[in-house]
């Protein structure tokens, strides 16, 4: 079994921000000095990005250029397509940065298309997933949910989201590989941000295959890890622990959260899981977890947290994701979370911000 690569050293987060608060001014700037009307149809122009991006990740170009540049005729034998319509397709995305065109008319990988590989650090699957037809399609009834209150999905699919995976595994499995790529893309950003080494047992609580909870084992030799989640979710976690040389430190308890969770722990982690519930589920769940929960132990929440103000923010536009897909699901501010602990019997210690959009907000039960 070869050996798993150690979790990147990251720049402190300070830098970070300070370096994206100087961006978003030189982006503001840009846009100030050209009417609104032009500024609006820029950002309009990635309705046909999108979908470009879709095709090259659906056909698997970045695999294809991955041994060295090819030629879009060379790539069109290979896919079988249409040679123009693959030239045209990687014009665009090379035209923004996505693949490059060398002199003699080949292309070829760069830093953002290699993030189409099947690798540590891909994005394919989240493409695949957030750019697929289901999802797209779902847009179209972002209308009727604002008017209405109605979540778009159940509208759609006639069931929720969870409920349409389950009926259709091949989307199921997108939907998994994509949250093993976002999970693989925050994690560096999450534990560079926390100290780990001192929760002898750590239990991650709807923590799907467990990617997140292998690293933290991994990295941490003197931690036990009980990942918790359903049934169905669990399926490639043995597999995920073995990768990762946890599995004799790692326990795996099937369950639904919303009914009860059978085990004990020093740290409970809730990493992209309140945001996909209502106020009163997202308090169902917290009391859940409070009541098995020891007076030492910890919750750690680790979710996206809604800046004040005009501040630009990806938690503001993944928010709309979750309007229409999600019943109840929402991104919140650090307000909203100290009111759903407060209301199941936790109290909010800090939040700690880390270089990705995600934060970690640390919560105690109450005396």
């Amino acid at each position: 079994m070869g050996k798993t690569p150690s979790v990147q050293k990251l720049p402190p987060v300070w830098l970070v921000k300070a370096i994206n608060n100087f961006r978003t001014f030189l982006l503001h700037l840009n846009r100030r000095l050209f009417p609104g009307n032009v500024v609006l149809y820029e950002q309009c122009q990635n309705f046909w990005l999108l979908p470009a991006l879709y095709v090259a990740a659906k056909l698997d170009i970045a695999t294809l250029l991955k041994p060295g540049p090819l030629t879009a005729e060379k790539l069109s034998e290979r896919l079988n397509a249409d040679p123009s319509n693959i030239a045209r397709i990687l014009r665009a995305l090379s035209s923004q940065g996505i693949f490059r065109q060398t002199r003699d008319g080949s292309y070829t990988l760069n830093a953002m298309s290699r993030s189409l590989l099947d690798e540590p650090g891909s994005l394919r699957y989240v493409i695949l997933h957030h750019l697929g037809p289901v999802n797209w399609n779902l847009m179209n009834g972002l209308e009727n949910t604002v008017i209405t209150g109605k979540d778009a999905f159940t509208e759609k699919y006639g069931s929720g989201p969870y409920e349409y995976l389950r009926d259709h595994p091949d989307e199921y499995l997108l939907f998994d590989r994509s949250m093993t790529n976002l999970s693989d893309l925050a994690l560096a950003p999450v534990m560079n941000a926390y100290d780990f080494t001192g929760y002898p047992v750590i239990a991650d609580i709807g923590g799907g295959e467990g990617f997140l909870l292998a690293n933290i084992l991994h990295n941490n030799p003197g931690c036990r890890g009980i990942l918790f989640d359903t049934h169905d979710a669990l399926v490639k976690a043995p597999e995920m622990m073995a990768r990762y040389q946890v599995e004799d430190r790692s326990q795996i308890v099937a369950g639904d959260f919303f009914h009860a969770i059978p085990i004990h722990g020093d740290l409970f982690i809730l990493k992209n899981v309140l945001h996909n519930w209502s106020d009163e589920q997202c308090v169902e769940l917290l009391k859940i977890i409070n009541r098995v929960m020891e007076n030492h132990s910890t919750l750690l929440i680790i979710d996206m947290v809604v800046p004040p103000g005009n501040k630009p923010s990806l938690s503001k536009l993944l928010d709309i994701q979750m309007m229409a897909s999600m019943k109840g699901g929402k991104e919140r501010t650090a307000v909203e979370f100290t009111e759903l602990l407060g209301k199941s019997g936790f109290s909010l210690n800090r939040i700690i911000p880390t270089i990705a959009p995600l934060c970690l907000a640390e919560a105690k039960k109450m005396r």
